[in-house]
């Protein structure tokens, strides 16, 4: 089997040979912090290939606090890696949004339920919340899918008038 490049890695084709993505990723398993490095060590690649690939380092996120280990345990990989399994490059598709992990993580109560995840040291206010916020957004009639964009940081149960 030919050696992949980090730019044209296919999980695509790794899972058609009926890998488990722990089989490559297999330091998730105990990973309960998010400056671990999950992606596979040469080693591990060179059991099935002459070389290892050149393989990126971890992209950045805006997550201080993820606990791999955990979700691993509970539910399967493609929940929050959607479309991994066809892809034949990695992007930023691949990792789930923030309004994936409210799927599950729905009790939100802004803005102390936001460290949980994020460090207070990050500016997480959309550039949408600025200082004319509360006069603008008050005086547009709000579409079902701008609330949706709400729910996103202020949960599913957001209303309107929880504030208004």
């Amino acid at each position: 089997m030919a050696a992949a490049s980090g730019a044209d890695f296919s999980h695509r084709a790794h899972l058609a040979l009926k890998l488990e993505c722990t089989t490559c990723h297999a330091s998730v398993t105990k990973s309960a912090r998010v400056e671990d490095n999950n992606l596979p060590k040469p080693e591990v690649c060179i059991q099935c290939h002459e070389t290892a690939p050149a393989i990126r380092q971890p992209r950045e996120t805006a997550l201080a606090h993820f606990p791999h280990d955990k979700h691993v345990a509970a539910i399967p990989c493609l929940t929050c890696h959607k479309g991994v399994n066809t892809s034949d490059l990695t992007s930023k598709a691949n990792f789930p949004p923030m309004a994936q992990c409210i799927a599950c993580h729905n009790q939100v109560d802004i803005p102390d339920s936001c460290y949980f995840c994020h460090a207070k040291t990050m500016n997480l206010e959309p550039a949408t919340h600025g200082d004319l916020w509360v006069d603008a957004h008050s005086r547009v009639r709000r579409t079902a899918v701008e609330k949706q964009s709400c729910q996103t940081c202020h949960g599913r149960n957001f209303h309107c008038a929880g504030c208004h």
